[in-house]
C-alpha cells in the first residue's frame, strides 16, 4: 500500500464543504480542516494510482493549491517491477 498526505488550500472557507465532498467521492480521507486548509490522506495500491489522484486534486472546484507533505513507496509498483 502506498500513502500520501498533504493539504489542500481552498479558495474560501465556503468552498471547504464541496471540496471535502469531492475528496470523499474519490475515497480520499479529509483528516482535518483549519480555515482554508484541508489535510488529506490518500491510500492506494500503487505509486501510479497515488500520483494520478494527486494530479487531479488541483482540478477540484474550489481548490486554490495542493501541497504534498509526505508519501511512502513501500511495496509500490516500482518495487514490484524490480522482482
Amino acid at each position: 500500500m502506498v500513502f500520501a498526505s498533504g493539504f489542500i488550500e481552498s479558495n474560501a472557507i465556503d468552498d471547504n464543504e464541496k471540496v471535502i465532498r469531492e475528496l470523499d467521492r474519490k475515497n480520499i480521507e479529509a483528516n482535518a480542516v483549519n480555515g482554508e486548509k484541508i489535510t488529506f490522506l490518500i491510500e492506494r495500491n500503487t505509486f501510479s494510482e497515488v500520483k494520478k489522484e494527486i494530479d487531479t486534486l488541483k482540478d477540484i472546484d474550489g481548490v486554490r493549491s495542493v501541497y504534498l507533505a509526505y508519501y511512502s513507496i513501500e511495496e509500490s509498483d516500482l518495487d514490484s517491477q524490480k522482482n
